[in-house]
C-alpha cells in the first residue's frame, strides 16, 4: 500500500506551521494578478569552509509549500510577500532564486529579501 505523504504527513505540519503568503507571479504566470497561498518560512546557516581552513558563514532563507495548494507552482524570479513569520515579526517582499521538489509533494523555495533603492 502507498503512502500519500501530502495527505498524511504534509497537511498537518502546514497547518500548524504555515503562515499567509501573497505570491507575485512575475515569471510563472506573466501578466496574472498576485495571488494568496501560504508556506513554512525558515532561516539555517551554512559554513562553508575554504581551502586554506578559513570558515564562511552565510544563511539560507527558504519557504516550503505543498504542491497540491497550487495550480502552476511558482519559479525563479516570482516574488512573495510574507506579511509576517510564525512568530509575528514582518518579513517583506522576497524574490525566489530556486525551487526543489522533494518528490513527495513539497517545494523548497529558496528565497531572498527584496528591497527596492530609494
Amino acid at each position: 500500500m502507498a503512502v500519500n505523504l501530502d495527505v498524511t504527513l504534509q497537511s498537518p505540519i502546514f497547518d500548524f506551521w504555515a503562515v499567509p503568503v501573497t505570491f507575485i507571479p512575475l515569471a510563472s504566470q506573466p501578466g496574472q494578478p498576485a495571488y494568496d497561498r501560504r508556506g513554512i518560512f525558515n532561516t539555517y546557516s551554512i559554513d562553508v569552509q575554504g581551502m586554506d581552513g578559513h570558515i564562511y558563514s552565510d544563511q539560507r532563507t527558504i519557504l516550503d509549500i505543498r504542491e497540491s495548494e497550487f495550480s502552476v507552482l511558482p519559479q525563479q524570479n516570482d516574488h512573495l510577500i510574507i506579511p509576517a513569520d510564525c512568530n509575528g515579526v514582518p518579513r517583506g517582499e522576497y524574490q525566489i532564486v530556486d525551487a526543489s521538489s522533494d518528490g513527495g509533494g513539497q517545494t523548497m523555495l529558496t528565497i531572498r529579501k527584496y528591497e527596492t533603492i530609494m
